[in-house]
Formats: structure tokens, sequence, C-alpha cells
């Protein structure tokens, strides 16, 4: 008999923060693709105990309005992939999927399996056909820390426009690190794609944070923009963690507006012991963003452009956090901004490729420098 699962905060955070993405993603990638792929690689049953919607309807449904509103040509053929290992749940999600109208351009399909098997032959079939992987968003969410092998996520972001959003339960994996089966073990050195997994637990420091920025490095060998955002639980003890990763800028920034879009504070996480939307309680919550700005271009004349890609390679931050910084600093005369030849700005406005922005020598803000 299939038992429906949860809906907890932190859950419906994470859907929010998937349909925030896609909502961005899909419009962008129709713009110049004309065949998208969306795999759901843990989909799950489509529903959860009180009813509401699983991560399948969130991704159809951010397509979808697309389409409905325009912003999505109705000619884009979307396929979205569901990947679910538990029979009972597989056909419960089928049936829930049956159930929607969707457009012609739409095809999907309920595969029964695990997700390291199913996608991984996917892959085998391509790369003996010789041809390439359309625009894909991965979406790996297991409940656990086994079968998403890092060499999966390099498969797939081998390819050009083809983007990973990956689960990693590091409360699971910092208690079963040291478990004493070696069955259990064994599947560390495959999610990490190395055996400095298997070392944490010898050293000194935080292992959590040891766990998180190894996948984050290993990650990061793997695709040139990596995002981390945080979960907690009712105790606000850290539960897992989701890295985006991704080869393209534009969307590493989506994915960055997406994340500050869920939590206005950091940008960065989410807790179920406050599972209201995170404010900030000073005026200006971006000014950590300025000291890196100015150990970066203190002193320097620098056009726009080059500081919003700063900002987004280099930062946890989003160009509109420095333009809030940079209308401050210009009010106070502390920041000058200047205009491109034959370019009239309105004042407090730094249009990317129409204005340099003048930094000071030294922080006017605290006297750092």
């Amino acid at each position: 008999m299939l038992k429906l699962p949860v809906m907890t905060p932190h859950t419906a955070a994470k859907h929010l923060l998937l349909k925030r993405y896609l909502d961005r993603w899909f419009p962008i990638l129709g713009k110049g693709d004309r065949s998208i792929n969306y795999i759901d690689g843990f989909a799950g049953p489509g529903e959860y105990q009180d009813g509401e919607e699983g991560s399948p309807q969130v991704a159809i449904g951010a397509a979808k309005a697309h389409v409905d509103r325009g912003t999505l040509a109705p000619d884009v053929q979307i396929d979205f992939t569901f990947v679910e290992a538990d029979p009972h749940s597989a056909e419960n999600l089928r049936s829930k999927l049956s159930a929607l109208t969707l457009p012609p351009s739409f095809t999907w399909s309920v595969v029964p399996g695990e997700f390291a098997e199913v996608i991984g032959a996917e892959l085998d079939q391509i790369e003996r056909s010789g041809t390439a992987l359309a625009p894909t968003f991965a979406f790996v969410d297991p409940f656990g820390f086994s079968g998403i092998p890092l060499d999966l996520m390099a498969r797939i972001l081998r390819y050009p426009k083809c983007e990973v959003f990956v689960n990693v339960m590091v409360e699971f994996i910092n208690r079963f690190l040291e478990h004493p089966n070696e069955q259990v073990v064994a599947h560390f050195p495959q999610t990490f794609g190395t055996d400095e997994v298997l070392e944490i637990p010898s050293r000194l420091g935080d292992r959590v944070a040891a766990i998180l920025a190894l996948y984050r490095s290993q990650l990061g060998t793997l695709a040139r923009y990596v995002g981390r955002f945080d979960m907690h639980g009712r105790r606000d003890r850290k539960t897992y963690s989701l890295f985006f990763a991704s080869n393209h800028p534009r969307g590493f920034e989506k994915m960055k507006e997406a994340m500050w879009s869920v939590d206005k504070a950091q940008g960065s996480r989410f807790s179920d012991a406050d599972p209201g939307e995170s404010y900030a309680f000073e005026l200006f919550p971006f000014w950590p963003l300025w000291d890196q700005l100015l150990a970066r271009f203190a002193g320097q004349r620098v056009p726009m452009e080059d500081v919003e890609r700063f900002v987004v390679e280099e930062t946890d931050f989003l160009p509109t956090h420095a333009r809030t910084i940079f209308k401050e600093c210009e009010r106070k005369g502390d920041l000058v901004a200047e205009s491109a030849p034959g370019y009239r700005r309105p004042p407090g406005t730094y249009k990317s490729d129409r204005v340099f922005i003048g930094f000071p020598s030294r922080d006017v803000r605290r006297g750092l420098f």
C-alpha cells in the first residue's frame, strides 16, 4: 500500500525554489532551442498527504504557464522524464499526470527504475548514436545518499546547456560516514567521486562543513558555476543542501535570483524553525558585497558590465544588490558613476553597457582601507 509523504516547510521551500528557477529557465531556453529536456530523478508519487502536488507537477506547471502567457513558443518541444524506483509511487504519479491537460508540444513519461541506471542507459544510447543531448535540467532529489554517482553528473554536464540540481543529504551522510557495513560506506566515494570523503571523520573541525565543501569542490571540476542552498529542519539543524551546477553564467545568475527570492536575507538557506520568508533587519543587508567590490576594484574606474560579471561569478550576491549599494553611495557622494559618451543617465541607474563606476580607494563607509 502506498504511503504518501508529509509536506514539510522545507520541502515546500524546495519546490518554490525549483519553480522560481524554472520560471526563468524555460523561456530563456525556449528562445533559442526547439527541444528541451526536464529530468526528475526521484520523482515520487506526485502528491503529499494533504493533497499538495509533487515536484513533477511543479515543473510541468512552470512550463505550461509560460505557454499560456505566450512567453514560451507553443512549438518548443519539452520532454519530461520522471524516474521513480518504487512501482506504487510510479503508478500513482502516472495517474496524476494523466489527468493533466497539457500543450501538444509537451511529452512526459514515468520510468520505473533507479535514476543512475535509467539515465545512464539513455546517455549510453546517445553516445553510441553520436548525437548530442538537448538542453537539459536534471533535478536529482534522493532521500538518502546512494544512487547519485558523481560520474553521472559529469556525463550530463558534459553537454552544452545542461544543468543539474542535486540534493545532498548531509545529515544522513554525516551519520553514516563511519558505518560498520562496508556496503553502506561504499556509496560515498561514488557519490563524491573520490575516496577523500572517507578521510573526513579522521580530521579535526566541522564535519558537515567539510562534507559540503568537498562536494562543492568536486562539482566545481565538472561545471564552471556551482551554487548551494541549505535546508534546515525543525530544530534548525542542517538537513540537506541543494547544489546547482551549470556552465552558463546566465543560468547561474537566474538560479541565484531564485535563491534570493526564497531567502531575502542571505540567498542561501531556509529553516523549518522559522518557516516565514527571511528578511534582513538592516536597511541595506548587502554591505558585505561592498567589501568584496572594494577588495577587487578599489581606486579603479570599471565598466558596469565588468562589475556585474564579478558579482555573479565571484560572490554570493546579485547585480541588483550592487545597484542598491551604488545608489546609496552615490547619494552620499562616496562613489562616482560616469555615463558613456552620448548617453544621458537617469539618476540612480547603472546600465550595464553605458555606465562606468569610479570606486573610492578606501572603504568610505567603515574606514577599513
